[in-house]
This record gives C-alpha cells, sequence and structure tokens, in this order.
C-alpha cells in the first residue's frame, strides 16, 4: 500500500492525541438547519462530487485534476481568484445562499458528504498558513505543505469506519473509488474544462452513456447547433485528447460523421448513435441491432442535472440532446430542474433547433460492407483453389467445393446490408417520431369557475 494522504495523517494523529480544537462552528440554531439541509438535499451517496465539480468550473479553473488514493479522493485545480480561508468558514457555517456560486455549490456538497455522511476532508489553497481539516465531527486546522494548487481530498470512510480491520478498510475504499467514478462517468462527462481523473480524460459527449462510443454503441453524427439559446459549453475533450476504454469495432466505427466545425456559440449538442452489439449464432458470431430511447440531458456548470427521456419509441438509432440549463428553476440540490414554462419553451425550441439537423442525417455501413466483402472475396478464392485441386483427384468433390465458393462470393456483404437496412429504418423512425414530438403541457391548478350575475 502507498504512503498515507495528508488527510488520512492528519485524522491518525488526531485520534493519537485526542485533539478536540475547532478552528468554526456552528451556532445550535444554524447547526440544526444545517443538519436538515445535509441530510436531504443531496440525494444519491456520491452527487457531492458533482457540486465539487460545478464549485470548480465556476471558479473560473482551467482544469481539475482528480485522482483516487486507497484512502480519498483527491481534487487538485488553480481558481481564477485565490481562495481565502476566512471566507470559506464562514459559507460552510452558514445555510444561506452564498453571494459565490462557486462557494455555494462547494459547501452544498461537503454538507452532504461530511455533516450528514460525517466523511472527513482536507481543504487548503496556495498562501494558507494551514489547512482546513473536517474530522467527521468539527473543522479544525492542520498542517500542510505549501502548494501551487487548491486540494481538496473528501475521505471514503466515516471516521468509525476507519478503524476497522486493514482489509475491510481496503474493501471500503474500492468500493468509495468506484462509486464516485460512477458518479463521474455517469454525470460528469459534460465538464467545461479539462478532467482528467487518475491521468484519464472524462470531459467528452462521445462518453455519455448509452450513447457515446462503446462496444454497443456507436455514434452516427456528433452536432454542435447553433441558435438564440442560452450557450452550451462544450467539453473540451470531445475535439481533443479523449479516448473511449472501449471503442467497439473499428470497422463499425467508420461509421460515424465527425463534427467539421465548432460555431461561436452553441445553442444545441448532440449524438445520433446506432445501437448494435455483436452475439453469437450457432459457430458464428454477428452483428444485431437492439433498442434504445432518446433523451435530453440538461448541463449547468460543468455537470447533467438533469435528464428528460424522449417520448419516442425503442429504435436501433437514438437522439441524445445537450442544453443548457443556465437561468431554469431547479430545487435547492440545482440537480433537479422545476418543469415550468420557462422549462418547456426551451425544451421546445431545442428540438426546433435539432430538427433541421436530423433531417439531414443518413446511415451507410459502406466500410463495413466492403469488408466484408473483402472477406468473402478472400474465403472464395481460397475455396476455389482447394477446388482445382481436388477436382483433379476427384472432380464431384471439386465441382461441390467450387460452389460452395462461389456462394461464399456472392453472399459477402449480405449481413452487413441486412443490418445497414435494419439502421435506416431505425433512422427513419426516430425521424418520424421526432417531427412529431412537443413539450408535455404543463398542468394547471384547478380553479372553480365563479357562477354568472
Amino acid at each position: 500500500m502507498g504512503r498515507l494522504s495528508e488527510l488520512e495523517e492528519f485524522l491518525r494523529s488526531q485520534l493519537d492525541e485526542g485533539s478536540k480544537h475547532s478552528s468554526g462552528q456552528f451556532t445550535l440554531s444554524r447547526e440544526k438547519a444545517l443538519e436538515k439541509l445535509a441530510a436531504y438535499q443531496l440525494q444519491g451517496g456520491q452527487t457531492w462530487v458533482l457540486k465539487v465539480i460545478q464549485a470548480v468550473v465556476t471558479s473560473g479553473a482551467p482544469e481539475l485534476v482528480v485522482r483516487q488514493t486507497g484512502t480519498d479522493t483527491e481534487f487538485s485545480f488553480s481558481p481564477a481568484q485565490p481562495w481565502v480561508m476566512q471566507e470559506f468558514e464562514e459559507a460552510f457555517f452558514d445555510p444561506e445562499v452564498s453571494p459565490s456560486r462557486c462557494l455555494d455549490h462547494l459547501k452544498r456538497g461537503l454538507w452532504s458528504v461530511s455533516v450528514h455522511n460525517m466523511r472527513p476532508f482536507l481543504l487548503t489553497a496556495p498562501g494558507w498558513s494551514q489547512a482546513l481539516v473536517w474530522t467527521g465531527k468539527a473543522l479544525q486546522p492542520g498542517p500542510v505543505a505549501d502548494r501551487p494548487m487548491v486540494l481538496l481530498a473528501v475521505s471514503h470512510r466515516t471516521i468509525y469506519e476507519g478503524k476497522g480491520l486493514p482489509l475491510l478498510r481496503t474493501l471500503e475504499a474500492a468500493s468509495g473509488n468506484a462509486a464516485v467514478l460512477a458518479e463521474l462517468r455517469d454525470r460528469a462527462y459534460t465538464c467545461s474544462i479539462p478532467l482528467k481523473l487518475d491521468n484519464r480524460r472524462m470531459d467528452a459527449l462521445q462518453a455519455c452513456p448509452n450513447y457515446g462510443t462503446s462496444k454497443t454503441s456507436f455514434p452516427i453524427y456528433l452536432g454542435f447547433l447553433p441558435g438564440e439559446l442560452p450557450e452550451l459549453p462544450v467539453p473540451p475533450g470531445t475535439l481533443g485528447d479523449y479516448r473511449p476504454v472501449n471503442a467497439g469495432d473499428a470497422t463499425v466505427s467508420k461509421v460515424f460523421h465527425p463534427a467539421t466545425h465548432l460555431p461561436p456559440k452553441v445553442a444545441v449538442a448532440c449524438l445520433i448513435t446506432a445501437h448494435l452489439r455483436e452475439v453469437q449464432r450457432g459457430k458464428a458470431r454477428v452483428w444485431e441491432t437492439y433498442g434504445q430511447q432518446s433523451s435530453l440531458f440538461w448541463v449547468r456548470d460543468g455537470v447533467v442535472v438533469d435528464r428528460e427521456i424522449l417520448k419516442t419509441s425503442m429504435t436501433c438509432v437514438s437522439c441524445a440532446l445537450f442544453v443548457s440549463a443556465e437561468g431554469l428553476a431547479s430545487d435547492l440540490t440545482g440537480l433537479k430542474l422545476s418543469r415550468g414554462e420557462a422549462y418547456q419553451e426551451r425544451f421546445r425550441q431545442a428540438l426546433e433547433t435539432f430538427k433541421p439537423f436530423l433531417w439531414e442525417a443518413e446511415v451507410s455501413l459502406a466500410a463495413m460492407l466492403e469488408s466484408q466483402k473483402l472477406s468473402g472475396r478472400v474465403a472464395g478464392g481460397v475455396m476455389l483453389v482447394g477446388a482445382l485441386a481436388l477436382g483433379f483427384l476427384v472432380p464431384i468433390w471439386g465441382l461441390f467445393l467450387a460452389g460452395g465458393a462461389l456462394a461464399t462470393i456472392s453472399q459477402s456483404g449480405a449481413s452487413a446490408r441486412a443490418l445497414e437496412v435494419s439502421l435506416k429504418g431505425g433512422l427513419d423512425l426516430l425521424k418520424s417520431e421526432v417531427r412529431r414530438l412537443k413539450p408535455a403541457p404543463i398542468a394547471r391548478p384547478y380553479e372553480p369557475q365563479k357562477d354568472g350575475p
């Protein structure tokens, strides 16, 4: 096991020394209010990590580096303006909305993971004479080495869990790492600054689960559409250094039409994706399509804050739309939008912006078709050579083998043509259903009619 992190070293020293000094505390009324906020504001065990991502994005940092250790998750970044320790402390102990959007995101994420779940964290920044450490019960000063970037380290377990057996602690750490990773993969791929987790880029639309690049989903089009909607920052890895974990079949991947340019302002980003998988049929492996619903993802401050599943069929060609949620009303978490008139209007505008792009979309498996034809010609040619050689010895078997060779050549590419027909049908169905798609009507409160005069 590697060396202890700064957070882990501090916590162990506090356990040894029995230190109880606190650099900050709640008033009784604030403590009760904050306990309720921490307990009920964020839903989901790892949702706090999304608030940290939003805090970093709104801090003006040029990139975020996330590192997972055996004990905690570390976030390193350089905000545009220096962070002041007193400002963080005042914000952390104040249950009201903070004037700083960055600090408001950060404290709400840390309330959930630290005040409610009692998991320790360490925070330090350039120029700070000491770190701030939440032990699970109180905020305390701690020693720290001078560093060029802000460091936030959040423990995977509560201070009580840290007293368990070494093997149990290792299993808990692995589980914590996996849960944080899953949350980042599900909702932080829209991060508007480079996001690196253990040196792997995660900020790309092609990383979108179910619609991005994988062994069973193959983007056909990636589009950046201008319009009058609030600007949507495009994850920089989309056109940069992102490399998918599972790129899928190289021949099928050639169906992708990459975006040719990035407009000055993106109103809607979109993926049109083919869904197919390789399955075993007898002794052969063949491709088959499967259905997937289309979705609209709402993005705010670098993370997916909400999702609208479009009322379309489960088709083998689907679409994923990405739209800014800036200015739309939400609940206290900021991770659930209110379905009011402004929401429905932006939803309608996003659809209208996307439809012309969808109408022009086409699907072709030319690369797969050519590959199968080439394989068929090679296999058939080998069989013909064998047929000629066998024909001199056993003419009837030579003719039989020659017939098989000709059939192999003539049928080469048949499965690719059938698959292409299926995908074209799926795309046509998607176009037809999106054409009729409209926002759901807003439910009006019941108002009893007044009696006439």
